[in-house]
């Protein structure tokens, strides 16, 4: 009922919510994965110097990001939408021209904007907007827009494969370069301002400075932040690390590649569900005490990975994943102006998200290792879910004792 009170108050803003969050898809690992045979092909590029320049941009984009995203704290939503918009136009165009120029530099720049604009502004403008302007139904505010990840994951990828059979990759950026311009840009801008009239000064945060903004150094040698980080962290580091190598389980189980896509779309419908619902629940008893909720289910699904070889250990492990994906996506809208209030809270989210951004570049890395020196695949899958069991509990500690 609390949903329809909120669609009905506040339809447009929610929209550029879920909008902004389904664009951010452009510069997301999986929409990105749909170019890489094209990519590797036009630049005369191996896979293996394909995943270091991705590493590199992606590293590099985060430390952009810790420094363009604050700037949200200070900088009117209207004037930023116009800069994350435009920036993502020309990432996608450029893209276009590095596989018509076979030039690794632009492919570079390509990418480095991609990632930047994309995976990380346009869902952190979206999501620190929902958090900022909502108090009462923040949660399902959070929510509702984070939807938007899990439908571009779902739509994205059969409409591209489709573009790319009829247009080829180089016509199918450009596409993309005019969908952005005419479609996106216009749709948010119409959107941006249908925002709730609330005051930051006027916040009912009871840790709210509104005449003083937050430092990322302060955050750093906050206890709060850095007890709660390593919980936030977990799951999309160990996502990332099990999703990147989705066909070595594959291989070493004998599961078909109809297997793989049926969990990531259990994965997907299981992520919508829980974030509908878990922002209802943080409406109600406040996001910091359900830290644990967004790592447990991951946990428990990586001890059926680690000892079950059929094709159910694999659903029961994505399905899972998809519970703690839409806690996790709820949690990391609502914890922080929990904590620190509005005033500061792009400077806080940045860096969160930039950190994020770090912990998904180290992952491909580390457990490539881990196969490489072929572990026993049930230690270092159970011990990942020690790990996180660890981090839950390193949370809970610090959010008791500060």
């Amino acid at each position: 009922m609390q949903y329809f009170r909120l669609l009905k108050a506040y339809p447009g803003f929610l929209m550029f919510g879920f909008i902004a969050t389904f664009a951010s898809s452009f510069g997301q690992t999986f929409f990105i994965s749909l170019f890489v045979d094209d990519i590797v092909a036009a630049n005369q590029l191996s896979y293996g110097d394909f995943g270091s320049l991705y590493a590199i941009t992606t590293a590099v984009g985060g430390l952009f990001l810790m420094r363009v995203g604050k700037r949200l704290d200070v900088v009117p939503l209207k004037y930023f939408v116009h800069f994350v918009v435009l920036g993502l136009a020309v990432s996608a165009a450029v893209m276009a021209l590095s596989m018509q120029a076979s030039s690794w530099l632009l492919l570079i720049a390509a990418l480095f904007g991609l990632r930047l604009f994309g995976q990380g502004l346009m869902g952190h403008m979206a999501v620190t907007s929902m958090g900022r302007y909502f108090d009462e139904l923040r949660g399902r505010a959070v929510a509702f827009s984070g939807t938007g990840f899990p439908a571009g994951e779902i739509l994205l990828p059969s409409l591209i494969l489709l573009l790319l059979a009829q247009l080829g990759y180089i016509n199918t950026w450009w596409v993309i370069t005019a969908a952005i311009i005419l479609l996106l840009w216009p749709t948010l801008i119409l959107l941006h301002s249908r925002h709730p009239a609330v005051s930051v000064a006027d916040s009912q945060d009871s840790v709210e400075q509104p005449l003083a903004l937050l430092r990322q150094r302060d955050l750093i040698r906050d206890r709060r932040f850095i007890g709660v980080l390593p919980a936030m962290l977990a799951l999309p580091f160990v996502m990332t690390g099990i999703l990147i190598n989705q066909t070595w389980f594959a291989d070493q189980n004998g599961w078909s590649a109809a297997v793989i896509a049926g969990g990531i779309a259990l994965f997907s419908v299981s992520r919508v569900i829980t974030s509908i619902a878990a922002g209802s629940l943080i409406d109600k008893v406040g996001s910091y005490k359900l830290i644990g909720v967004n790592v447990l289910p991951v946990a428990i699904g990586l001890v059926f990975l680690s000892f079950i070889d059929a094709a159910w250990g694999w659903f029961v492990f994505m399905a899972l994943s998809g519970l703690s994906a839409g806690f996790n996506s709820a949690i990391s809208g609502t914890l922080w102006p929990e904590l620190f209030g509005v005033r500061s809270l792009a400077t806080v989210r940045a860096l969160y998200h930039a950190l994020m951004v770090f912990s998904t570049a180290l992952a491909p890395l580390i457990y490539g290792y881990l196969i490489d020196f072929e572990l026993t695949r049930s230690i270092w899958l159970s011990s990942t879910a020690v790990l996180l069991i660890l981090t839950w509990l390193i949370a809970w500690l610090s959010l008791k004792r500060n």
